[in-house]
């Protein structure tokens, strides 16, 4: 008997280079060339050269402001839908840093806080962190 088997149409996700990244990539191209540009005419030029010495890095600027603009709101529709995108979007974000539980500065160190001095205890794996003697911290 034939082995048979029908086709089973499936969904897959084929990742691309993202038009935010390549948004990116030109911003910094355009400000780079606009950069070496105004500096080639402030060498290379008299006096009259810095009207357009300056018109050239503003707009080099402008421009590199406007595709960075168009990129990130092109990261902002594709969260708002739930697609992958390339980059960070700019902004404020959330970060997790661990305190100390004594005096709640910022710990630097796995050992002790340099805020107030206290040894720090180490959690197991359940997530409870245990005194020398094995008792638990609840």
């Amino acid at each position: 008997m034939e082995l048979t088997a029908t086709p089973i149409p499936k969904r897959r996700r084929l990742n691309g280079t993202g038009l935010e990244t390549i948004l990116d990539f030109t911003a910094l191209l355009t400000l780079v060339l606009g950069g070496l540009a105004s500096l080639g005419i402030i060498l290379f030029a008299d006096v009259a050269g810095f009207l357009l010495f300056f018109s050239v890095a503003i707009g080099s600027f402008l421009n590199w402001l406007l595709l960075r603009s168009l990129a990130e709101l092109i990261r902002l529709q594709k969260r708002i839908v739930g697609l992958d995108y390339a980059g960070r979007i700019s902004g404020s974000y959330d970060d997790t840093v661990p305190t100390c539980g004594n005096c709640g500065a910022v710990l630097r160190s796995d050992v002790c806080c340099h805020g107030c001095g206290a040894r720090l205890l180490k959690p197991d794996a359940d997530g409870c962190p245990h005194l020398p003697n094995g008792s638990t911290i609840q």
